[in-house]
């Protein structure tokens, strides 16, 4: 649980401090970052700064769907990154009032920590509480190439071993676990892509012809991600489709040489059980060669159904 506060003027590139009376009333920015605050933190924050009580809410007690909304005093950003363990949504909210940022977060978000190593190393005194926001998307957005990489890497490694492999019985679990680690990352991809879309067409915060060009830059990215994504997941859908129809292919065969056999073996069943019957009158039964002769009967019907099967190409 922590509280981080920086500051940065016309003269001083970003600073930490301990403490909000520590910040010069030059400061052109000032930046609390919340990583796990605690309910007092919280309910501080509510208080000092007049925030939406349903979207402090949501906030601190919910994950909120990725979004923009302006206010009439403030404006929230709602990004969303990716867990690295299991590609589960973790949730960053960011509140932008004048020239106070404040960021909200329950998990360890790197994104943060990137870009407040790039604006501490790279010190621009016309830096705005925009641009850090537009820097952190740009992370965040960059960042989701890592995880769809790793993912459409194992959907073509998987086409390549496992394309023609119709044998494989574990093969529908292995691409249902890719599926899953697909819809994973959908489910974070395309609600950005329609925060990104409203940052870029309707909000007031990509104004300036600087922050538009580097919204469009962002939004080249993500939609190549998108595409990527729609990718792996068509190459699994066909995967799947082929192996499906070729197990359904099987089981027909299988059963088509089934019935070939019950036809075969149908009539000698019932020439079986003609002469298996008790009837003292069976003059066939007394005959010396009616056993032979039976035998050599049931092997002609026998082969008389191969070879009519065999002509109709039943098999």
């Amino acid at each position: 649980m922590s509280v981080s506060i920086y500051y940065q003027t016309k003269e001083k590139p970003l600073t930490r401090v301990e403490n909000a009376k520590e910040i010069p009333s030059e400061a052109t920015i000032i930046w609390y970052d919340l990583n796990e605050p605690t309910e007092e933190e919280s309910d501080e924050l509510l208080n000092r700064f007049d925030f939406n009580p349903l979207e402090m809410d949501d906030t601190i007690h919910a994950n909120p769907r990725a979004k923009y909304k302006a206010y009439e005093n403030y404006k929230n950003v709602v990004f969303h990154t990716i867990s690295p363990r299991d590609y589960e949504i973790e949730v960053l909210n960011i509140f932008i009032i004048n020239k106070i940022l404040i960021t909200y977060h329950h998990n360890v978000i790197r994104e943060v920590n990137e870009v407040y190593k790039q604006i501490k190393n790279n010190y621009d005194k016309d830096l705005d509480c925009e641009d850090i926001v537009l820097y952190m998307l740009d992370h965040i957005v960059d960042n989701y190439f890592y995880y769809i990489e790793n993912i459409s890497d194992k959907v073509f490694t998987f086409e390549d071993e496992h394309g023609t492999d119709r044998t494989n019985k574990y093969m529908m679990d292995n691409i249902f676990d890719l599926r899953s680690d697909i819809i994973k990352l959908n489910r974070v991809i395309m609600p950005m892509k329609d925060v990104i879309d409203t940052l870029q067409n309707e909000s007031q915060l990509v104004q300036d012809k600087r922050h538009k060009m580097y919204i469009q830059h962002i939004t080249e990215h993500i939609d190549k991600e998108e595409s990527m994504l729609q990718t792996a997941r068509n190459i699994t859908r066909e995967i799947r489709d082929n192996f499906e129809s070729y197990t359904s292919f099987r089981m027909n065969r299988v059963m088509q040489i089934l019935t070939i056999v019950s036809m075969i073996f149908l009539p000698l069943t019932l020439i079986a059980g003609i002469y298996g019957m008790n009837f003292e009158n069976m003059p066939e039964l007394k005959w010396h060669y009616g056993y032979y002769a039976t035998l050599v009967i049931m092997v002609l019907i026998s082969l008389g159904c191969i070879w009519y099967f065999k002509r109709k190409d039943m098999f």
